[in-house]
């Protein structure tokens, strides 16, 4: 008796071959290829059937005479179905040596660029280039060998960049980390951790959401900074120009990211709601269906202005948190740095050097740093 060996996944699927594909949203199209082929722990891979039940044609080369699965590295054999092959790992699986393999780390050995397509993985991925202007990545814990130049980085975990990141020509430029980011500068991009965010070298012109602490060990100017905890900036805070820096300190930024996107949405709704009071002039809601798309936005902006009510609410309850924040600065601050901790401001009017700004009362006082301060911790 023979047997097929049946495939959940293409045996033969070439990544050095790629052709786009359709994106999730159907608009990238020509920027998906599908670089990898992803699986999750318990997916079925393969399974052994009897070759008379084999509809169509078989491909040669998996016709069995024995009922044998090709079992590789983080795969087995489902115990209640003894002929099925499941994954055993969150990774892609292709064949090595024979044998169906999944391996949960992903290297792409080259830029992310025309050639690879943006990438979504469900492991951790290495990227021993850069991410182009246009392109994204999209996986556990990401490191990128290079720089992100435009392009969009979202890691459910740790997110190190190496060689930095920048805003593209045009290109709108983001790195998402769910946990810590490291990274070796940041020059016009928008930078967001749920944890700890780590730059290297400089800060500029970006906008920065850390869940945590914040330290930048060299110069930060030009940027918008929302920190839950700490900030430490090593050699300069503000620049000679005054470029409007601004540091907030004290409110989870999920919170303060949600809001904005409210606020947003509230304005937006706002503008239409009065171009089509105008048109619609004095006629019922159902007298036609301008009427009825002003009635339904009318509904969804006293929604939003719901939401905005209780992520304000939200934002309040942080406040005990602002006690403990620091803006730590041992080298020099500039004036025109506006600073926010919790609902207190100070606007910086002076230069200062080798000081902290912290919460006293409901006022921001700036004190000499003390030595153990001088590094970050």
């Amino acid at each position: 008796m023979q047997y097929y060996l049946r495939h959940y996944f293409n045996p033969d699927f070439d990544y050095l071959n790629l052709k786009p594909g359709d994106s999730a949203d159907g608009k990238q199209g020509l920027y998906t290829f599908g670089y990898a082929q992803n699986v999750i722990t318990g997916q079925l891979l393969a399974e052994i059937i009897p070759l008379e039940q084999l509809e169509g044609k078989p491909d040669p080369r998996f016709v069995l005479d024995k009922p044998e699965l090709p079992v590789g590295p983080n795969t087995r054999v489902d115990p209640a179905y003894p002929n099925y092959l499941l994954s055993d790992a969150n990774g892609y699986v292709f064949y090595y040596k024979d044998k169906i393999t999944v391996k949960g780390l992903l290297n792409v050995r080259q830029d992310v660029a025309f050639h690879t397509g943006n990438i979504f993985f469900v492991g951790d991925l290495a990227v021993h280039g850069s991410v182009r202007a246009g392109f994204s990545v999209q996986a556990n814990n990401i490191q990128i060998k290079d720089i992100v130049e435009g392009g969009l980085v979202r890691a459910r975990r740790d997110l190190m960049v190496k060689g930095g990141a920048r805003g593209g020509a045009g290109r709108h430029c983001l790195l998402d980390a769910g946990g810590k980011l490291l990274t070796q500068f940041l020059e016009k991009i928008e930078a967001r951790a749920r944890d700890n965010m780590v730059v290297n070298k400089y800060c500029l012109y970006s906008t920065v959401y850390a869940g945590a602490n914040l330290v930048v060990l060299d110069q930060l100017y030009g940027s918008t900074i929302n920190a839950y905890g700490n900030v430490y900036v090593g050699k300069q805070l503000g620049n000679k120009a005054a470029i409007p820096t601004q540091i907030y300190l004290g409110y989870d930024t999920l919170t303060i990211r949600n809001l904005e996107k409210v606020e947003r949405l509230i304005t937006e709704l706002s503008q239409t709601i009065t171009h089509l009071k105008a048109v619609a002039g004095h006629l019922p809601p159902d007298a036609n269906e301008i009427t009825r798309k002003l009635a339904r936005l009318v509904k969804q902006r006293d929604v939003a202005i719901q939401r905005r009510v209780e992520l304000a609410a939200r934002i309040s309850l942080d406040e005990k948190n602002v006690q403990n924040c620091r803006l730590i600065a041992p080298g020099k601050v500039f004036p025109g740095v506006e600073i926010s901790v919790g609902r207190a401001f100070m606007l910086v009017e002076r230069p200062y050097e080798n000081v902290l700004f912290r919460l006293e009362q409901d006022d921001i006082v700036v004190e000499p740093l003390p030595a153990d301060k001088a590094r970050p911790q």
